[in-house]
């Protein structure tokens, strides 16, 4: 699948998200001004070719169609014609607004869509780099998509030399804006997490696998913070309390999904988590400093001060 054909079908969710309801001229007509029409992407020149009525950039129903059946098949979003008046629309938005990955995916396009309008406006806004982006992205969805096995060439942070090997794409993951790829690795028959921006390269097989009935990403992530599962340490129970300013930020963005306010006082709270308490998990605790404090577990206190001692040594 190509990368800007990849993009159009993000770019035509979101556009059919914002709108409600929209005719496909004038879908066309919306195209023809965004970021994506520069890139001439090879699926518009099909449709230019192969329907004379087609205006420059656009494509025809057929293609349309073709989009449309993509669309729901990638990111389980369902496109209907509404046949009274032929506009299309989400039949399920708030479904859409609940798939993270696909709502995320499309804001992006969106952003990246504005800045292309308003040109004079893309050195006010500034990016933090993302370090895998959306390298290998397309590859490995289309990979899922069609149960078909890839060979990677993978370089990882522990070693010098590249490794290559065969991995059956289960799922994909972002944390800490990486984007991963769990998998079965076939050199030793375990489920094993690549990050994409360690991939040098990436290509699709012939080999076909067969999805194990029994693997559910949540329920593999479940108990996890991050990206790894950490079987040897117990999902606990964590307590946190936060003062009144790192509480706001608590409310407003998670730390983890499990998280329940179960105390409020004037100047504190208390948040509860069900969790591994992992060496991110740890990290994340350590970066909010003196704005929190665990509860319990007793073990994760200890191993905390004992944390902070080393640091403090560090700057003796």
């Amino acid at each position: 699948m190509a990368r800007n054909l990849f993009a159009r079908y993000l770019w035509e969710i979101n556009t059919l998200y914002e709108r409600g309801h929209i005719t496909l001229k004038e879908l066309n007509a919306l195209y023809r001004d965004s970021y994506l029409y520069d890139e001439a992407d090879e699926d518009a020149r099909m449709g230019r070719r192969s329907s004379d009525n087609a205006d420059d950039g656009a494509i025809p129903r057929r293609t349309w169609d073709n989009h449309r059946r993509e669309i729901e098949t990638i990111f389980d979003v369902n496109i209907e014609c509404r046949k009274s008046d032929n506009t299309y629309y989400i039949e399920d938005d708030e479904g859409y607004m609940s798939s993270k990955m696909t709502h995320m995916l499309c804001n992006h396009f969106a952003v990246k869509n504005m800045l292309g309008e308003a040109k004079n406006l893309k050195k006010r806004v500034i990016y933090e780099d993302i370090p895998s982006g959306f390298n290998h992205l397309t590859t490995i969805i289309q990979a899922m998509r069609e149960s078909k096995v890839l060979d990677i060439s993978y370089q990882s942070f522990a070693r010098d030399e590249l490794t290559e090997f065969r991995l059956h794409p289960y799922c994909l993951k972002v944390f800490k804006q990486r984007w991963y790829v769990v998998g079965w690795h076939e050199p030793t028959s375990d489920v094993r997490i690549y990050s994409l921006d360690r991939i040098s390269k990436i290509e699709i097989t012939l080999q076909k696998f067969n999805m194990p009935a029994d693997f559910d990403p949540q329920e593999y992530f479940e108990g996890s913070f991050g990206m790894f599962r950490n079987d040897g340490v117990q999902v606990v129970t964590v307590r946190l309390r936060a003062n009144e300013e790192e509480r706001a930020y608590l409310r407003t963005l998670p730390l983890h999904h499990s998280q329940h306010e179960v105390e409020q006082a004037d100047d504190y709270s208390v948040f509860q988590y069900r969790l591994r308490p992992s060496f991110d998990f740890k990290q994340a605790i350590l970066a909010m400093g003196a704005n929190v404090e665990v509860l319990e577990p007793q073990w994760l206190r200890d191993d905390l001060r004992q944390q902070l001692a080393k640091m403090l040594d560090l700057y003796k």
